[in-house]
């Protein structure tokens, strides 16, 4: 069986097993990011002796990219620390070929494809969550709707006009429904996050990653501000809890990201086929 077989099988159980953990639980466990990571450059280590350097070379040619994107990430508070480790192990686990192949560009398309993929995954996600709190949804809607009344009057009436210039200007209609589209879609995740992704929590449920989206304040000291929740902010909290001096805290939950990476590791390995014969079924 080759390394490459063994990597692909391997990745897969890691990135299914990491995907029902953030559904489930909100958090990646610590032993299935960096497993995958310790392992991707195990088995690169293990080939290399057999088929050269450069299958090691490739693992950390990846590595070191997806690193940097990671850092930067969670520094910016894009992402939480397993989304950020979870990168890290794809990009030994992909890698970079040396010399450069059309091979090596396969990290590319996977980063590309995890942007893609996290965004309609994020839409179908927040569809969920709308429907499962729709009364609370539907009035959040409607009071964003109210708050932009000017400018979502505005849109229609622009919305009515291209309408009207189609039928001179048959290249208008594709653009006719754009502006008001792009409206409604961004009052949409404006609603469903204020509906659907705000609560508080005591601070012995949460975990690495979280988004703290209040300040906390003592005393009139500002004890921490607004910031993704490192191990170290969890303990300084639960400590604060624990002495009585703070009930909850407010957090903003967000989509769970891991079942990107899954969908778009099985479109990277499997995407070029499932194309090809669907344009074979259509033409």
């Amino acid at each position: 069986m080759s390394f490459e077989i063994i990597l692909i099988f391997l990745t897969i159980i890691a990135l299914f097993v990491a995907s029902y953990s953030d559904i489930k639980q909100r958090e990646v466990p610590d032993w299935v990011s960096y497993g995958l990571l310790f392992s991707a450059f195990g088995i690169r280590a293990l080939a290399s002796v057999d088929l050269g350097w450069k299958i090691l070379l490739a693992g950390v040619l990846g590595f070191l990219p997806f690193l940097l994107i990671a850092y930067l990430f969670y520094y910016t508070d894009q992402w939480g620390g397993g989304d950020s480790k979870l990168l890290m192990g794809m990009g030994a686990v992909l890698g970079i070929t040396y010399p450069l192949t059309d091979h090596s560009f396969v990290i590319l398309w996977f980063f590309l494809a995890l942007l893609f993929i996290g965004a309609l995954w994020g839409i179908i996600w927040m569809v969920f969550e709308a429907l499962r709190n729709k009364e609370v949804f539907i009035e959040k809607f409607r009071l964003s709707i109210l708050g932009y009344k000017k400018m979502h009057w505005l849109l229609l009436t622009m919305t009515f006009i291209f309408l009207g210039l189609s039928f001179f200007f048959n290249f208008i209609l594709y653009f006719s429904f754009f502006p008001l589209a792009i409206f409604y879609l961004c009052t949409f995740v404006n609603a469903v996050e204020k509906s659907c992704f705000y609560h508080h929590i005591t601070p012995s449920k949460l975990t690495e990653g979280d988004w703290l989206a209040q300040n906390i304040t003592l005393g009139g000291k500002k004890m921490m501000v607004k910031r993704t929740l490192g191990a170290g902010d969890i303990k300084e909290l639960r400590l604060l809890h624990k002495k009585g001096k703070l009930e909850t805290v407010l957090i903003k939950e967000g989509v769970p990201f891991i079942p990107s990476f899954l969908f778009a590791y099985l479109f990277i390995l499997f995407g070029e086929k499932i194309m090809a014969m669907i344009l074979k079924m259509v033409f």
